[in-house]
């Protein structure tokens, strides 16, 4: 039995939407510091409603592209 890794790709998203981690924050209320903390995968716990957050304003309608297990 392997082990798998939650990862959050928002990394990715940003720089395809030509967006930074400061843009984001401004656009959804949510700090910079919890941002950044999905960007470099070092968060612990995904909060729903950062979750929900991000979406809305990136427009992402599959979790599955923000999330992905590896």
């Amino acid at each position: 039995m392997s082990n798998k890794i939650l990862s959050c790709n928002l990394k990715n998203i940003l720089r395809e939407k030509g967006l930074d981690q400061k843009d984001l924050s401004q656009m959804t209320g949510v700090r910079e510091a919890t941002i950044s903390e999905m960007v470099r995968n070092k968060n612990k716990m995904f909060s729903r409603q950062v979750l929900e957050k991000i979406m809305n304003a990136l427009d992402i309608d599959d979790i599955g592209k923000l999330l992905e297990i590896k």
